[in-house]
């Protein structure tokens, strides 16, 4: 059986988060909405996601300063930066800070769609799926 994969919307944006969440539990993955960046990390300790979509412009602890922590201590997690704020260089910026993608709001769904499912498509099978205790 599959195991359905975690993503964590982070967005202080409300409708952003109804938005992504209605979008991608239709897709099949289970989600989890952080409206702040402390209440980001307090999810990524606890639900331990694959992927995380991230906002920069937030108050309080700022998107780059979540993807700072996030990826010193979770190496593993994909990071997709969505932001609304138009930086020259902020491609090179992000990877050089660790994120692995970066889209543009408005978001476009279907490369938001391709963006995860390219990340999908490289993970291991045990990684996605159940273990089904073939004899």
């Amino acid at each position: 059986m599959k195991k359905k994969i975690k993503i964590l919307i982070v967005d202080d944006e409300s409708a952003i988060c109804q938005l992504l969440q209605d979008y991608l539990e239709r897709l099949g993955f289970e989600t989890y909405v952080a409206t702040n960046g402390e209440q980001a990390l307090d999810l990524l300790m606890k639900e331990n996601p694959a992927i995380m979509t991230l906002d920069i412009r937030m108050p309080g602890l700022n998107g780059y300063e979540v993807l700072q922590k996030a990826k010193r201590r979770y190496p593993e997690l994909f990071i997709i930066v969505l932001t609304g704020i138009d930086v020259p260089n902020m491609d090179e910026m992000l990877e050089h800070s660790g994120a692995h993608a970066f889209l543009q709001k408005p978001i476009d769904l279907q490369k938001l769609s391709d963006t995860i499912n390219g990340f999908v498509g490289i993970c291991s099978k045990s990684f996605l799926n159940e273990e089904t205790g073939d004899d």
